[in-house]
């Protein structure tokens, strides 16, 4: 028996999956019936009864289980494209981009921890396959991936114990760099499973490890032309992009930094930028130029954001400040984390917290009209139990901490 294993993505991210026999031919023609309200988040059980339809360009054979297939799924409702769906969004923003003659082009680098190895410190870049245990796991994940079609630039161990990273190369849209980033997840799971290792993508696995990010190349192409690409620095399209993002980001770090950890991350400096900057070759600044002036990458983001809204959100963002033309303030030549904590409060900061951040999400229109109001509406309802729950659990550190007094 052949089997398909289709996939919805909730608007938390995480990955739901149906199995069906690969004789099911309504499938790709009507879809399946599901019920939404028992995906969190989805739907509410009085619009519960949806339909989700395989996107059939993300058909694909899985390598290591012959004759077994991965499809990815939009949901509708009445006939419509479901407006509470992450991969709805993304698709909604693949769709102004072409309207403005643009395609979106990017490159994610995916970070996560494999949590077996045993190791310490951060001391481990590049480690050679012979000191690394993560390398056997890490080339099977990658290998599954290429046979699955999904470009890869390279992987290789990061600097935490345990840390590793898989980039994958160009992929036009954002709605497919978001499918790619979920299968990527998906065979990396699945994998370590069948290896009997586990792995995670929190942002912050401990205090004083390097956390994991999901930095975000990017740039916009004009009939097949890269509109990014300078000489000596990037056109000022780019420029009006980058000064679109930094006015909106910290209005967005709530999706493209969605959980409590991300701030610990986000605050514990080992590269992780926390002050909203630019600069050319500059790892320090939030937004960072390589040194070819052909695209940007965006280094805020970390791998607990779901791709479709966090990657949606950064392009609509940059895409305002074309259309109105921000400049970006003036780069940044130097090292953020060399200056003094006064100095370092002259500079405008992404939030400390989950809770600040959902403050501040709430507070501007920009981001509800560009998510819509019901996938804005049920996010933070969604973060605000999120922060109320963890503000009454009592962590090993207060424990150890308190507990003599």
């Amino acid at each position: 028996m052949e089997w398909i294993y289709a996939n919805l993505t909730d608007i938390e991210g995480r990955i739901h999956t149906i199995a069906l026999p690969n004789k099911y031919e309504s499938f790709f023609k009507n879809g399946i019936g599901i019920d939404g309200s028992s995906i969190p988040g989805l739907a509410s059980v009085n619009r519960s009864d949806l339909v989700a339809m395989p996107d059939r360009s993300t058909l694909v054979e899985i390598p290591w289980r012959p004759g077994e297939y991965l499809v990815l799924m939009s949901t509708y409702h009445s006939g419509e494209r479901f407006s509470k769906d992450p991969k709805n969004l993304s698709a909604k923003v693949d769709e102004e981009l072409a309207s403005m003659g643009y395609t979106a082009v990017m490159r994610p680098e995916i970070e996560f921890f494999v949590l077996n190895e045993k190791k310490e410190g951060n001391t481990h870049y590049f480690d050679p396959p012979y000191s690394d245990d993560t390398f056997e796991y890490r080339k099977s994940v990658s290998e599954n991936l290429q046979g699955m079609g999904i470009p890869i630039r390279y992987h290789h161990h990061e600097n935490a114990a345990g840390q590793i990273e898989i980039e994958l190369l160009w992929i036009d849209g954002v709605e497919k760099t978001a499918d790619y980033t979920i299968y990527t997840k998906l065979v990396s799971k699945w994998i370590a499973k069948n290896m009997n290792l586990r792995v995670s993508y929190i942002p912050k696995l401990h205090h004083n490890l390097a956390g994991n990010g999901m930095h975000v190349h990017l740039f916009l192409k004009r009939d097949d032309m890269n509109i990014f690409k300078g000489e000596s620095e990037i056109s000022q399209e780019a420029r009006y992009f980058i000064g679109g993002v930094l006015e909106h980001i910290k209005y967005i770090a709530a999706i493209t930094n969605p959980t409590i950890t991300s701030y610990k991350r986000l605050c514990g400096g080992l590269e992780a930028p926390r002050y909203i900057s630019w600069g050319y070759r500059n790892r320090s600044t939030l937004i960072r130029v390589p040194a070819r002036m052909k695209d940007i990458e965006i280094r805020n983001t970390d791998s607990a954001a779901n791709p479709y809204l966090a990657f949606s959100l950064i392009v609509l963002a940059g895409l305002d400040g074309i259309k109105k033309k921000i400049e970006p303030p003036s780069p940044v030549d130097y090292d953020l984390y060399s200056l003094d904590r006064k100095t370092l409060g002259e500079y405008p900061s992404l939030p400390s917290s989950l809770s600040e951040a959902i403050e501040l999400m709430d507070s501007d229109s920009f981001v509800r009209e560009s998510l819509g109001s019901e996938i804005y509406d049920t996010f933070v309802d969604m973060k605000r139990r999120e922060i109320e729950e963890f503000s009454s659990v009592i962590t090993d550190w207060e424990l150890n901490r308190y507990s003599d007094l």
